[in-house]
């Protein structure tokens, strides 16, 4: 038998020209031309041919199944196969052949068709050129001699199994050799592969815009009514060559893009990713930002051709169906209705005056959706259409926005409450680029999730876009940070964005804040409810440091805590051309301190409002809630490492901390800032590892506080420093008790604006709250007081107003006016009651007396915070006038606090105690006043009250003449009246002789009224020399107490000092006194120190205390002292004058020696 004749190389091995593409993993290839029918005549397949790349072999899933199903097959033929084997070979090679005595009927051994496989769309055949090749290959050569090697290609060679692929049709009438018809799923995924091509063609230029043609060409496949996107490729390659390309500009966030693209593009890229269909819609979602890059030309010209082709497939249809277009859109709705045998409802005839059409929660379905869109793509001049709460999905809202694309006239749209989901986006994002003059968008719960970028993208470039309602649809961080973009773009036109109750956590609301830094178009913001945390909210803090846009921004109900309040108080205090007017931070643990912050940022005169709640209440011992920065105690965490290029809180407390020290409330020491290194070694995420090493080429600056630059600078010149460099800011600091003055920030509008705020809270109980953190640091003057308690009143109890703004008050002398006319004699009963007597007694001007304050209460935090700044002002003014009086303080440090304790244990009360003030316990001190009339400069005043005006003084306060005994309803009576007389003798001074009056309205046997009375009125006391006629009246118990709270230095006439001591020798002042005494005795020898009997025990001896350093300063020491009998005045005075300046009122036994020797000159000269 010769050999075959050999075929061309295109007719003996026809294949199929397939197109692969990612949906070759499904195991689907479609046929791009019909596959031709085979030949009669067999051909040898060409060794030289290389099969295409996609052809399926054994390799791949497909060609694995088909082996499988064939393996049958192949042994049913093997043995007749061997046999042919023969045959053939022996022919070939001119061999003798041997035949069987009965030789059957010849099997086909060419083109053999072994088995078939049948996808949805085609049908696979396997075929073999050479049945017995391709099972024995080996017995080609058994048995020969081959003298040459002419035939060893012949004899060696096998064939390979070969596959034909023949579509299925599913219009059985359509011819073989025609077209292939599409259904409507074949022609999505024909379109989809159009786009996939399109893409890697603009992926392949990365610096260049796909040209407009090319949308074009996959809007028309999209357009066509035959549904198989048959386009004609000369016309495409036409339109290709002469479009313009337009230059992406080469920015950072272009390159990234474009970046992210190419990856994914990669033949690596396509096996990993692409496995479904998922990952390639992504990869065309990805794909649309290339909108971004066309010029502004280009964009206008692509809508232009875009409206035009829509018209004229509109008037094409109009014109082939004219029965259509005689209809009114209401009969083409009735028609349509009954055609899909639907119950038609009058809903076109609710389009109002002004052609809005009002379809809300109808409950339309899907179905009467689409029957519905029809009449509304004949429906002239829709403005607005809202179509909540449909029950639409994806399918029917995407026919409804098919039909409304190109509508200039529509304004507004609602589609909220319906789903739209992740496959709605993008008939979504096409709707909104083809309705140029949308403004108002409403998608509020339809469940978008974090897959709409192409939505967003389109959001991003849309010129007239004003308002986009993202309501409720479980946006999380991969959608925040999505909007983040879009509110980025410079093309943005937004400016109200409501994106409450999300899932955007800190990721997602750090983009977001990111974006508002440099967005110029959003007014309105609504982040409520999506509980991003603090991280979110310093970004949003920073945004509002140098927005000047936005009016309003919500974030009710969002896990933020004091620090963030701490940075949105800075931010809206410190940008003078911010525009906001409202910020709403309901539902929010702010805490204490960020409440405070905010209040007080209001009380500046800031001209934002804020909505806040505080209910009172803050865990202290939380990590969170004490480490919030407070600026009335700025050296509570102190010292602090600020990252000041990472973190807008800590650049807040960097510049809180100076402005600080500008004011004079703290000191800053231990100052150096660290520039960042390379790459952003000071990265917050970094700082956080421990595993991270310090650049050993890190320069460290040293800086210094400076009083005339007001600010930091370099250590050694006069530089200012700038905190907003990058870097590191290492920085300590020390309480410093303020100056006694009225703040000099708030105004009588932000103090109003206060009051505002706290009205708009519900419940008293947290009016009572705000209002008492409200005026924790503020220092005001009595008409500033008033506009709390005439703007609260009504609404808060009165009581509870003036307890929580007394101490306030920074001139004393007007407050007792103050009580007598807002509150009676109940109400101040009720107050001492219910908020302690300390709140109503407490006065600035007549701080002496003894006081116990629980530092858990916000107002006695306050308290104590006065009595620091009181003792700084009189310590200092005590230290001035140490030449005329001695120290008489406790512990020799001129401090005025006596007999400290905390929670029942004595210590040194200092002003390192208010670097961290404690939050909870109770503080027990006594403070005396050392502040005497004879300190004024101008003289001794001369207004002391008589007895008349100490009468009516009495009267005022409600005093009366007791006896003994006093009803026990009486009781409280005294006690508030002896707290009123700490007032009434603010800035009064009058004589010993009416003290001893005042005390006899208050019995001494009930609860040391009169010992109080004594420590109240002892400031005013004009002629101290005269003390010991008032302490004589007191009982020996108070005597000893009154001694203990005031000192006997403060108290004691050295004219004066017969008495027993019981002195503890631990106490300065104490052993000053001792050493006062024993230098009397010095001075007049017939002077007597007695000790008692125990003091005799331990050794001691009165003697031997002549020097400082003999004196004990350990245990106790009880003595009596006697003056010498029948001295004269004269020679007392002349034997203890060196010791007076050793007292308080050194000043008044000086002029009294004065005066001795004037008038002694007058008696010699007379």
């Amino acid at each position: 038998m010769p050999p075959p004749a050999k075929l061309p190389a295109d007719v003996r091995h026809r294949s199929p020209d397939v197109i692969v593409g990612p949906v070759e993993v499904e195991g689907v290839i479609r046929a791009k031309t019909p596959m031709p029918q085979p030949t009669a005549t067999p051909s040898r397949p060409d060794r030289s041919h290389v099969p295409p790349k996609h052809t399926l072999n054994h390799n791949t899933k497909l060609g694995l199944a088909c082996l499988a199903k064939l393996k049958p097959i192949f042994s049913k033929h093997a043995h007749k196969a061997k046999d042919q084997a023969v045959k053939t070979t022996a022919q070939q090679l001119h061999l003798p052949i041997h035949e069987p005595e009965h030789v059957q009927r010849m099997l086909r051994t060419r083109d053999v068709k072994l088995a078939s496989l049948t996808t949805p769309n085609h049908e696979w055949v396997a075929i073999v050129d050479d049945m017995a090749k391709f099972m024995y290959p080996s017995l080609n050569l058994e048995g020969h001699d081959l003298a040459t090697t002419d035939n060893v290609e012949a004899i060696v060679s096998t064939t390979r199994l070969q596959w034909q692929v023949q579509p299925q049709y599913q219009n059985p009438m359509d011819h073989k050799t025609g077209h292939e018809r599409l259904g409507d799923q074949d022609h999505a995924k024909h379109a989809f592969d159009r786009k996939l091509q399109v893409a890697e063609k603009m992926l392949r230029l990365p610096l260049t815009t796909p040209p407009p043609p090319t949308h074009d060409m996959e809007e028309s496949g999209s357009d066509s009514d035959d549904g198989g996107g048959r386009g004609s490729s000369s016309q495409q390659s036409t339109s290709k060559s002469s479009a313009p390309k337009a230059l992406v500009p080469k920015t950072l966030t272009t390159r990234k893009k474009l970046k992210t693209l190419a990856k994914y593009t990669s033949e690596e890229a396509k096996t990993e990713k692409y496995a479904n269909k998922v990952e390639m819609l992504a990869k065309w979602s990805k794909l649309q930002t290339s909108r971004g890059h066309e010029t502004l030309e280009e964009l206008a010209h692509r809508r232009a051709l875009q409206t035009c082709r829509r018209r004229n497939h509109r008037k094409e249809v109009a014109t082939a169906f004219p029965v259509c277009n005689e209809l009114s859109p209401r009969s083409l709705y009735f028609e349509e209705c009954t055609a899909a045998n639907i119950l038609p409802e009058p809903l076109l005839s609710r389009i109002t005056p002004d052609r809005r059409l009002e379809l809300s929660h109808f409950g339309l379905g899907d179905a009467k959706a689409i029957v519905l869109s029809k009449s509304l793509a004949l429906m002239p001049d829709i403005h607005a259409l809202n179509l909540t709460d449909n029950r639409l999905t994806h399918a029917g809202i995407a026919t409804v926005v098919q039909q409304l694309s190109g509508r200039l006239e529509l304004h507004s749209l609602n589609l909220s409450v319906n789903e739209i989901g992740e496959a709605g986006c993008a008939s979504m994002a096409d709707f909104i680029f083809s309705a140029p003059n949308l403004t108002h968008l409403d998608l509020s719960q339809t469940k978008l999730l974090d897959t709409f970028e192409s939505l967003a993208n389109e959001i991003a470039i849309h010129p007239h876009l004003l308002s986009v309602n993202l309501t409720n649809n479980e946006i999380g961080d991969v959608g925040g940070q999505l909007l983040g973009a879009t509110l980025a773009a410079a093309t943005c036109t937004i400016q109200d964005l409501n994106l409450s109750w999300n899932q955007i956590c800190h990721a997602g609301a750090t983009a977001i804040g990111h974006a508002l830094q440099t967005n110029r178009s959003v007014q309105h913001l609504n982040l409520s409810m999506n509980r991003f945390g603090d991280d979110g909210g310093h970004q949003v803090a920073a945004a509002l440091l140098v927005n000047t846009t936005l009016r309003t921004v919500d974030m009710t109900r969002n896990n933020l805590m004091g620090s963030t309040a701490v940075s949105l108080s800075y931010a809206i205090e410190h940008n003078p051309k911010a525009a906001l007017y409202n910020l709403v931070l309901v539902d929010n643990p702010l805490g204490c301190t960020g409440t405070k912050a905010l209040l007080r940022s209001v009380a500046r005169g800031s001209r934002c409002s804020v909505r806040l709640s505080f209910y009172g209440g803050e865990d202290t011992n939380n990590a969170a809630v004490a480490s919030v920065f407070d600026s009335s105690f700025p050296a509570a965490q102190s010292p602090y490492e600020l990252h000041l290029h990472t973190s807008p809180y800590e650049y807040v407390i960097a510049c809180q901390l100076v402005a600080a020290a500008v004011a004079q409330r703290c000191e800053l020491f231990d100052v150096t800032f660290e520039p960042a290194a390379e790459g952003d070694y000071h990265e917050h995420h970094v700082r956080k590892n421990a595993t991270t090493t310090k650049p050993a080429n890190i320069n460290v600056q040293q800086l210094e506080y400076c009083d005339q630059a007001h600010g930091l600078v370099e250590k050694g010149s006069t530089k200012q420093f700038d905190l907003r460099h990058r870097g590191i800011l290492r920085i300590s600091a020390r309480y410093v008790p303020w100056r006694i003055q009225t703040t000099d920030d708030v105004t009588p509008d932000g103090l109003r604006n206060v009051i505002k705020i706290i009205k708009d809270r519900i419940s008293t109980r947290e009016m009572c709250a705000m209002l008492e953190v409200a005026t924790t640091d503020l220092f005001l003057h009595l008409r500033d007081v008033e506009l709390f308690v005439k703007g609260l009143l009504g609404t808060i109890d009165v009581v509870d107003i003036m307890a929580r703004t007394l101490h306030c008050i920074v001139d004393g002398t007007q407050t007792l006016p103050f009580l007598l006319r807002h509150l009676s004699f109940s109400d101040q009963n009720r107050l001492m009651s219910s908020h302690g007597v300390q709140v109503l007694q407490f006065n600035p001007v007549n701080p002496t007396g003894k006081w116990t304050l629980d530092l858990s209460d916000r107002i006695h935090r306050k308290l104590a915070v006065w009595f620091s700044m009181i003792n700084r002002d009189e310590a200092t003014e005590s230290m001035r006038r140490l030449a005329f009086r001695g120290n008489t303080s406790q512990r020799g440090t001129f401090a005025n606090f006596r007999n400290e304790k905390l929670n029942g244990k004595a210590f040194e009360l200092t002003d390192r105690f208010f670097d961290g003030l404690p939050n909870k316990g109770v503080l027990e001190f006594d403070y005396v006043s050392t502040r005497r009339p004879e300190d004024v400069d101008a003289g001794v005043p001369t207004s002391v009250l008589g007895e008349v005006q100490v009468n009516a003084l009495l009267q005022t306060i409600g005093a009366e003449l007791w006896s003994d005994y006093v009803p026990q309803h009486k009781r409280y009576d005294l006690k508030r009246q002896v707290v009123l007389l700490q007032h009434a003798l603010s800035g009064q001074y009058i004589m010993a002789e009416h003290v001893r009056m005042l005390m006899q309205y208050f019995p001494k046997n009930i609860d040391n009224l009169r010992l109080k009375a004594v420590l109240a009125a002892h400031r005013s006391i004009l002629d101290m020399e005269n003390f010991e006629g008032v302490y004589e009246k007191l009982l020996p118990a108070d005597r000893k107490a009154m001694f203990t709270a005031l000192g006997y230095m403060n108290t004691l006439n050295p004219l004066n000092v017969d008495m027993e001591y019981d002195l503890p020798m631990a106490d300065p002042d104490h052993r000053v006194l001792v050493m006062t005494l024993v230098e009397m005795v010095s001075n007049d020898p017939l002077d007597l120190i007695k000790l008692d009997d125990q003091s005799i025990k331990e050794g001691l001896s009165i003697y031997s205390m002549y020097s400082p350093s003999s004196i004990p300063t350990t245990g106790r020491l009880g003595f009596r002292y006697i003056t010498r009998a029948n001295k004269t005045p004269r020679e007392l005075v002349e034997s203890r004058q060196s010791t007076f300046s050793a007292f308080l009122f050194a000043g008044r036994l000086c002029g009294m020696k004065v005066q001795k020797e004037i008038d002694d000159d007058k008696g010699r000269a007379a």
